[in-house]
């Protein structure tokens, strides 16, 4: 039984089909070759277009079948991986509505800020396990107030997973480990927070139907199907954000296991069976994969947002002449430290470590 694994990054959309018997890579693909635009209309702001996601979805698949590697009718089932916290918007015709707001945009910070005050610091945190910060519902508040137009139409918000999810199988869906990473559940009572809910203004409506990370999200339609030809009516079986899925890769699941990575972003995500928070919220907790009423497994994320991304600063400063591998090869013959030269990799978005600031 073959598996189709989608991640939709920042960077680019990758795809890997693996042998669900052998757990073996048997081919994988991106979409583009070059790093996919973040579109910066203002200072802080960061979004990427939904559709575009979806053309690099599809193309990234169709690389991956011309390697010959599989046949595309064997693959049984569906999983995706996607950047966390991104905001986007369809109408009740599934259309997106605008450009989603993505992970690393700073223009909703004032308004986590004031739901945090307002909710109560300590109700926040002991139920939410965060402040509303920069996330998901932070970011609907600023389209609610500055595109009210907009706002009138929403049918359905969703993370960028869910889109995809969506395009794949005219089905939209969400988890609660999704709600949470958009500072919307409750963890004192396992349902959608109502706090939060009413400071904002949000009819419950707009939130999709809630189910388990491992399960039925819908089955592929029969035109999308055919354009990618794979077999009608494959199910996706799985979706949840980059670093928890980062961690199921790794068999991090169990309390005081730890999974780290660099993306755009670095991460180091641990798993806690505590509803734990830091009453700063420089660092988050989130419903991992197997989280349950029963078994709560919490992950602890703690993000730098310029990690990766710092690599193209520097390309960017070299005036791209030069390839990444001959960067890493350049900086390889120089010690860390080097003439009392330290890089902070900050400044790609408000900063949750420096307590959502943005310094630049």
């Amino acid at each position: 039984m073959l598996l189709l694994g989608i991640d939709v990054g920042t960077s680019s959309i990758k795809v890997s089909v693996v042998d669900g018997q052998t757990q073996k890579c048997v081919a994988s693909a991106y979409y583009p070759e070059t790093e996919a635009e973040i579109i910066s209309h203002k200072s802080g702001w960061a979004e990427q277009s939904p559709e575009t996601w979806w053309e690099y979805t599809q193309q990234a698949i169709l690389n991956a079948n011309t390697s010959d590697a599989y046949d595309p009718k064997d693959i049984a089932a569906i999983g995706i991986a996607y950047q966390m916290h991104g905001l986007v918007v369809v109408d009740k015709n599934k259309n997106a509505l605008r450009d989603s707001i993505i992970w690393c945009d700073s223009r909703a910070v004032e308004y986590g800020e004031k739901a945090f005050k307002n909710i109560g610091e300590e109700n926040c945190l002991s139920c939410l396990l965060n402040s509303p910060g920069n996330f998901t519902a932070a970011k609907l508040a600023w389209v609610k107030e500055n595109e009210p137009e907009v706002f009138k139409k929403i049918d359905k918000i969703m993370l960028p997973g869910d889109f995809i999810a969506m395009k794949l199988t005219c089905n939209i869906t969400t988890s609660i480990s999704a709600l949470s990473e958009g500072i919307l559940w409750n963890f004192q009572k396992d349902t959608l927070s109502d706090e939060v809910m009413k400071f904002f203004g949000y009819d419950k409506s707009i939130i999709p139907e809630i189910r388990n990370v491992f399960a039925s999200h819908g089955e592929l339609s029969e035109d999308v199907a055919k354009k990618l030809s794979l077999k009608k009516g494959i199910p996706v079986t799985y979706k949840a954000g980059d670093q928890p899925n980062n961690a199921l890769s790794l068999n991090v699941f169990e309390p005081g296991e730890v999974a780290a990575t660099a993306g755009t972003s670095g991460v180091i995500y641990g798993v806690s069976d505590q509803l734990t928070y830091d009453k700063q919220s420089r660092v988050n907790s989130f419903a991992h994969v197997n989280y349950t009423e029963e078994e709560k497994r919490i992950g602890v994320l703690l993000c730098i947002n310029g990690t990766g991304i710092f690599n193209k600063w520097i390309k960017n400063l070299m005036g791209s002449i030069m390839s990444y591998d001959a960067l890493n090869e350049s900086a390889s013959y120089i010690q860390a430290g080097y003439d009392d030269l330290f890089i902070l990799t900050f400044g790609n978005g408000a900063e949750r470590m420096l307590n959502n600031k943005i310094i630049g």
